[in-house]
C-alpha cells in the first residue's frame, strides 16, 4: 500500500468511526457501496478497526465497543471535528472524552486532516444524524470568518482552540498570548536578557505567540529581543529546509549574545535542541530552551522546559458547553473562554553564564 492508498485508507475508517458513533453498528455491504470499495476492503477496514480496539466485530460488521460505566442513559449525542487525532488534539480529545461522560452524552469524532472539503463532508453527514451539537476545530484557523455552512447550521457549534468575535459563538480555547509571557516570565527571573522566539509558520498557535511575545517585549524593561521573532518551515512539508531555518536561529542567537529561545512546537524544539548539541552548545549552560506545546518536550536528551496549554480543559469544557446548549433548548449569554498555560520547568533552562557568574556564592 503507497502512501496515497494508507491516506484514503486512514480516511475511510475515520468516516466508517464516525458512522459507527452515530448509529452504534455498521454493516459491510453498507460501507463497501457508501465508499465505492469492494466487500474484501470493507472487510480489511472492520478488521484494522477491531485489531485497533475501535469496534467489535460481529457477523457482517461491527459493533460499538461496550465501554465501562456507558450504561445507556446518554441524553444526547454531540459531534466533534478535529483536524487529527495524534499530538496536541489527542489531550484534547481525552478532555473531551471526560466531559462527555461528565455530561451524559455520546460523543462522535471525526478528523477534518486540515482539509475544508473533507470538514464539509463531516459536517454534513452529522447534520443529517441529527446530533445535537458540534465541537469543532476548524480546518481553517482564521478568526475573522466562520465556515460557509456555519450559516445553515442549526445546532449549537462550539469552537475549540479557535475563536470568532465577530459572531455570537461560543469557543473554548488556550490563551497562547499569555503563555509565551509565562515563558518570558520564567527566563527573565533567571536572569536572561536577550531571548528569541522561533515559531512553525503553518500553526494558528504561531500568530497568537508572536503577538504576546510582541506586546509582552514593548511594555517590560530588562528584556529584549535581539532580533524578530523567526517563523520556520514544517518539517512535514520541508524537513531539511526546516533544519536549515533553525540553523539560521542558531546563528543569529550566536552573532547577537542570545541567551535563551522560546521555540513553537515542541517537535521542532526536540530538533532545534539536537542541532545545537551538535554544534557544541550546552543546553542550558550555553543555551536555554524553552518549548510551546508540551506534546513531547519531555523525551529530548536534555528534557525541555516547557509551556503546557491545559489541552484536556480545553477539550472538557468545550463538551460541557455544547451539551448544556443542546439539552437547555434555549440560548444563553455567549461563552468565550480563554485558559491560561502553565510552566513545566525540566532540565533545559537555567540563568545565563554571565548572570550566574555573578551571583554571590553561598559558602
Amino acid at each position: 500500500m503507497n502512501a496515497s492508498e494508507r491516506d484514503l485508507a486512514a480516511r475511510r475508517r475515520a468516516a466508517i468511526l464516525t458512522e459507527l458513533g452515530l448509529h452504534g453498528s455498521v454493516r459491510v455491504p453498507e460501507i463497501a457501496a457508501r465508499f465505492g470499495v469492494s466487500l474484501v476492503t470493507a472487510r480489511r477496514d472492520v478488521a484494522a478497526l477491531a485489531k485497533q480496539g475501535k469496534l467489535q466485530r460481529v457477523h457482517g460488521g461491527g459493533v460499538l465497543v461496550p465501554h465501562e460505566g456507558d450504561d445507556g442513559t446518554r441524553r444526547g449525542v454531540i459531534g466533534m471535528v478535529i483536524p487529527s487525532g495524534h499530538g496536541y488534539f489527542q489531550e484534547i480529545l481525552a478532555g473531551a472524552r471526560h466531559g462527555a461522560r461528565e455530561s451524559g452524552v455520546r460523543l462522535v469524532l471525526a478528523t477534518s486532516y486540515y482539509d475544508e472539503a473533507e470538514e464539509l463532508r463531516i459536517v454534513e453527514r452529522l447534520r443529517r444524524a441529527r446530533v445535537d451539537a458540534l465541537v469543532i476545530a476548524t480546518a481553517n484557523p482564521t478568526d475573522e470568518h466562520l465556515p460557509s455552512w456555519f450559516d445553515t447550521m442549526e445546532k449549537p457549534v462550539v469552537l475549540v482552540e479557535r475563536q470568532c468575535d465577530a459572531r455570537s459563538i461560543d469557543y473554548v480555547r488556550s490563551e497562547h498570548e499569555v503563555g509565551v509571557e509565562v515563558a518570558l516570565d520564567h527566563l527573565a527571573r533567571q536572569g536572561h536578557a536577550r531571548v528569541a522566539l522561533a515559531v512553525r509558520e503553518t500553526t494558528p498557535t504561531s500568530i497568537r505567540l508572536i503577538d504576546g511575545f510582541e506586546t509582552v517585549l514593548g511594555r517590560r524593561e530588562g528584556i529584549d529581543a535581539p532580533f524578530p521573532p523567526i517563523r520556520f518551515a514544517s518539517a512535514d512539508d520541508a524537513p531539511a529546509q526546516r533544519n536549515s531555518d533553525l540553523e539560521s536561529v542558531l546563528d543569529r542567537c550566536e552573532s547577537t549574545g542570545t541567551t535563551a529561545v522560546i521555540v513553537h512546537s515542541d517537535h521542532d524544539a526536540v530538533a532545534f535542541l539536537g542541532l545545537a548539541l551538535d554544534r557544541g552548545l550546552r543546553v542550558p549552560e550555553d543555551l536555554s530552551i524553552v518549548a510551546y506545546d508540551d506534546v513531547m518536550a519531555s523525551l529530548g536528551s536534555v528534557a525541555l522546559t516547557a509551556v503546557a496549554p491545559p489541552k484536556f480543559d480545553v477539550g472538557r469544557l468545550a463538551v460541557s458547553i455544547a451539551a448544556r446548549r443542546a439539552g437547555s433548548g434555549k440560548r444563553d449569554a455567549t461563552q468565550r473562554i480563554r485558559l491560561i498555560p502553565r510552566l513545566v520547568r525540566r532540565r533545559s533552562t537555567a540563568p545565563p553564564a554571565a548572570a550566574a557568574a555573578s551571583r554571590p556564592s553561598s559558602a
